[in-house]
């Protein structure tokens, strides 16, 4: 099977803190690929590291960054641009603020097509329309002349989702795609990206807070703490055999309709540190009731190739 991104000892600091440390994942041509942890975690910036959009004032390295086919170690600042602009969707966190007030629908998404595509404007309002109506308007020319103002949060996402699909793109990057919208909203935003991956075959990177967000819909995942990928594996190997205490954790604080009325949410104690991620030992060990005193001072690496099942952890 092909490869859409190879990601390979990803480092990324803001002046001598670093923020993501020896990150490395693969995404499949045709997967949905979960990358799950909490906020501050360091998804967002791995992702956009991957499509050359790192904030101003972070520096970074790899062994290796391919993206839809295109080396983006060597390609120069245009062809990084041209390349992103042609293949790769991105769908952002706040739908509010990506989305110009001012102006309408119809220019916000067609006006990257007309650009990277060289088609006409007639051109490019056709193409929104019919995607406005596969992302479910059912009366997509007045989606097209409304301002994103009018419209709610669902359908702002919705129009970005359109926006990303423009460009017959080979990877969508879903940065929380579902935060800010209530619950059955959030089931069919994420329905329409499963029905995206299954008939256009592009790959998803989906980024979450949500560990059963990422179950239901991921075909693999990686699980991302403190700037590490600490676990990663197919879903169902990962759900069924989690390694990592982490892992075990965030599995574990997945709601449940079992829960008893008043009764607590289970919660992970602490929080993710923003120092210390270049350390030799374990950046859970503060955290982690399994701790041993090795932890402080090394982690073990393991893999179990037949599983494709990768993670970071001294406990076999």
């Amino acid at each position: 099977m092909n490869e859409t991104v190879v990601l390979k000892a990803l480092h990324i600091k803001a002046g001598e803190n670093t923020l993501v440390n020896n990150a490395s994942l693969v995404i499949e041509e045709g997967e949905i690929f979960g990358l799950v942890g909490e906020s501050g975690s360091g998804k967002t910036l791995t992702a956009k590291a991957i499509i050359n959009l790192l904030p101003k004032g972070l520096s970074y390295s790899a062994d290796e960054i391919i993206t839809a086919g295109k080396n983006m170690l060597t390609a120069s600042t245009e062809e990084k641009k041209e390349h992103i602009g042609r293949n790769i969707g991105y769908i952002p966190q706040n739908t509010v603020f990506y989305l110009h007030p001012m102006i309408k629908i119809k220019n916000q998404i067609g006006d990257g097509y007309i650009h990277h595509m060289h088609k006409t404007r007639t051109e490019a309002l056709e193409k929104a329309e019919a995607l406005l109506y596969k992302v479910g308007f059912k009366h997509p020319k007045i989606v097209l002349n409304y301002y994103p103002w009018q419209l709610s949060g669902g359908m702002r996402q919705r129009c970005n989702i359109a926006m990303a699909l423009m460009n017959d793109p080979m990877l969508i990057i879903a940065d929380e795609p579902t935060t800010a919208l209530d619950s059955t909203v959030q089931r069919q935003v994420m329905d329409l990206f499963r029905t995206i991956n299954e008939e256009m075959k592009l790959s998803i990177l989906l980024i979450s807070h949500d560990l059963g967000l990422v179950k239901h819909y991921s075909h693999s995942l990686a699980v991302m703490y403190a700037g590490q990928i600490v676990e990663s594996g197919y879903t169902n190997t990962v759900f069924s055999n989690p390694k990592h205490p982490y892992t075990q954790l965030l599995i574990k604080i997945i709601p449940s309709l079992k829960i008893k009325k008043n009764e607590p949410l289970v919660e992970i104690p602490g929080f993710v540190p923003e120092k210390g991620r270049d350390i030799k030992g374990c950046v859970f060990f503060n955290r982690c009731s399994k701790a041993v005193d090795i932890c402080k001072d090394m982690v073990a690496e393991l893999a179990d190739d037949e599983q494709d099942h990768y993670y970071r952890c001294n406990l076999e």
